[in-house]
């Protein structure tokens, strides 16, 4: 039987439970099947969690370079991919290191080329490093262009500053809010306390950060704190959810302080909404961000969250965020305020009436792959 539904190649994916990874997997859980097909592309060597893709369906790409390695080769392995009946392609971008993907998408014929505006800064921590990715971003953002895409979509407006400046008029760029499941995240006082008999936290004063263990998350922040908070509330465990390039450095700073036995480090887990539930506070001390999924995830669930001021103030969509300067003693009493603990609500109809319903935001992007706008 001929598949006549609308393929959508969405790239790059990474082995991680990062944002941008997680929206993609995510669009595709919510979106029409009977009328769309996802497939993924990665310049990761593999994927966890690529059997749960491909028993859906799901083709999972491998391109062996990224495109600053190997221009040729990149641009040979993408274009192949291409090649095999795409419609559409989503381009999740955090900065600017080539349009090499835009072009060969153009080439190929490809008809919806989405660029997707994801992050206001250059998660690297090498300083030099980043500066000179910094540099490469900036001349590659004055050369970009309306030819080189169909669609131009972001996550907040200081992502849409950062990766298109003026060259893109605003009114072709599209606010594509990181909506979610608002019943999956939703505050549940019963899986709250099955969850958290099953870490052993029961009568624990709960901090929690949820997010790839980086430069841009800033995780080595939260333990310096939190070395302090312990001092003030014995009882107080720092919880991680997820891994990254930094989680050795995260631990070893969990050993040199001997509080191993106050912090977990769960991993990348495919369950975040069931954590959030256990957390009595999150915190998310980030460097940058274009707009952290995770916050809205937070907010759903109820948490008290305690944020840093370089996280945009678009992401506050309930009264339960407070924006702190990353000064350690400001970050501790901020965290501390909480330890009593406080009346943990339901928000879901404000964060629908926000425009957080993946279930109303997965409708623009069936009407951008289809080219009905």
């Amino acid at each position: 039987m001929e598949d006549n539904r609308i393929r959508i190649l969405h790239f790059p994916i990474r082995n991680s439970n990062g944002g941008v990874t997680r929206s993609a997997i995510k669009f595709w859980q919510y979106i029409d099947h009977s009328r769309f097909q996802f497939d993924f592309a990665t310049c990761s060597k593999k994927l966890d969690f690529e059997n749960n893709l491909t028993d859906q369906g799901c083709k999972v790409h491998y391109i062996s370079c990224y495109a600053e390695q190997d221009k040729e080769q990149f641009c040979k392995e993408l274009k192949d991919i291409l090649q095999q009946g795409y419609d559409a392609i989503h381009l999740n971008t955090n900065w600017w290191r080539s349009f090499l993907a835009e072009q060969v998408a153009r080439e190929v014929g490809i008809k919806i080329i989405v660029v997707h505006a994801r992050s206001i800064f250059i998660d690297i921590s090498d300083d030099e490093q980043r500066q000179k990715e910094l540099l490469v971003h900036e001349k590659c953002k004055e050369a970009f262009s309306l030819e080189l895409a169909t669609h131009f979509l972001t996550c907040s407006a200081e992502a849409a500053d950062f990766l298109f400046g003026p060259q893109i008029p605003r009114d072709r760029i599209r606010l594509l809010h990181n909506a979610l499941d608002i019943s999956r995240y939703s505050y549940d006082e019963v899986k709250r306390t099955q969850m958290r008999s099953v870490l052993g936290i029961e009568d624990k004063f709960v901090i929690g950060n949820v997010g790839r263990m980086s430069y841009a998350k800033n995780q080595l922040f939260l333990v310096d704190c939190f070395n302090e908070i312990r001092k003030k509330a014995d009882n107080a465990v720092l919880l991680f959810v997820g891994k990254g390039e930094l989680e050795e450095d995260v631990r070893r700073k969990v050993d040199a302080y001997h509080i191993n036995d106050s912090v977990i480090f769960a991993g990348a887990v495919d369950n975040t909404e069931d954590y959030l539930q256990a957390m009595d506070v999150f915190a998310l001390p980030s460097r940058f961000e274009g707009m952290p999924n995770v916050l809205i995830e937070a907010q759903t669930a109820g948490l008290q969250c305690v944020t840093s001021d370089h996280v945009t103030q678009d992401a506050k969509i309930t009264d339960n965020v407070v924006f702190v300067e990353l000064e350690e003693h400001k970050w501790v009493d901020a965290i501390l305020q909480y330890a009593e603990g406080y009346i943990r609500q339901k928000v879901d109809e404000q964060i629908r009436k926000e425009g957080y319903d993946i279930r109303c935001e997965i409708k623009v992007l069936e009407q951008i792959y289809a080219g009905e706008c």
